[in-house]
Parts: C-alpha cells; structure tokens; sequence
C-alpha cells in the first residue's frame, strides 16, 4: 500500500519592499517633475552665485592695481539680488532676469575694454557669459509661464464672457 504525502506548505509570497502609496517605483527612480518655478529658481540660484564670485573675484584672483575692481564689485552685487529676488519669490518678474542678462552683456565687454589684466579678463568673459546664459535661461523661464497663464485666462473669458458668468461665482 501507498504512504499517504505530506502536506506541502505553500511557498511565501514575496514581500515587496516598496510601500504603498510611496511613489516609488520598483523599476527605478523616477524623475521629478519640474515646472517653471524650479527652473527660475535653479537659474536665478546659479546667478546669486556668479554674483557672490563676482564680488569676492578681484581679491581671490588678485587682480591688478589697473583693473576696474568696483566694476566686478557693483555688478556682482546687481547679479546676486536681482537673481535673490527671483529665487525669494519675484518668479514671474522677468524683467529682473532681463536686466541681469544685459549686466551679463557688459560684464563680456568689459573684459575687453576696461580689464587690463588677463586674469581679470579672463574671469569678466566666463562670468558675463555664465550671467547672460542664466538670465536668459530664467526669463524665458518665466516669460513661458506667463504666456500660457495669459492664455488660460483669455480661453476662461471667452468661454464665460464676463467674470460674474464663471461656474465658480454661482
């Protein structure tokens, strides 16, 4: 006669190590979404850099007795709070960006008409770039966001006519 078998226990399940509703996914991690702010924030970040190296680049770098300090020291101090005030909360002033990428502009020229060192012509072509590029980066950030902002805003009025007609004030 045949022996009876033994109960088989069942294999345990696999235990996932993600928790749920952690948003992580076992693949991988996924990237953050980003949005205009972050980018604002990023770029404006980066240019209150390049200001603080503005202002502190003359002593570092010991520049000449000829080269124009108070020209890196000013225009630092423009790059940093213009680029503070973005990152503080002026996100959709642009303007601020824009004024940084003209600084960018002159801080680039200035290293070819008022430094008389190659050090300090050297960092005014690399900092007045990185300015420019930044600003750039950062206003067109938010000029984006305000286009599509002005646009939401004019389909709303075209679909509800008048402000007192929107579903949300009945």
């Amino acid at each position: 006669m045949r022996e009876p078998r033994a109960a088989r226990r069942p294999e345990p399940e696999p235990i996932d190590a993600t928790p749920m509703g952690s948003g992580l996914d076992p693949m991988g991690p996924t990237p953050p979404n980003r949005s205009w702010r972050d980018e604002v924030i990023g770029a404006s970040g980066l240019n209150v850099l390049a200001g603080i190296w503005l202002i502190i680049a003359p002593w570092v770098l010991a520049y000449t007795a000829n080269d124009p300090k108070w020209n890196d020291v000013i225009f630092g101090i423009l790059v940093g709070g213009f680029g503070l005030a973005r990152v503080l909360g002026a996100y959709r002033d642009s303007w601020l960006s824009w004024l940084n990428a003209l600084i960018g502009i002159w801080i680039f020229v200035a290293a070819f008409t008022i430094d008389s060192s190659g050090t300090a012509s050297a960092n005014d072509i690399i900092l007045g770039a990185i300015v420019f590029v930044l600003a750039i980066w950062s206003g067109s950030a938010s000029d984006a966001a305000n286009r599509r902002a002005e646009a939401r805003a004019r389909r709303e009025r075209e679909r509800y006519g008048r402000r007192d007609r929107s579903p949300l004030t009945h």
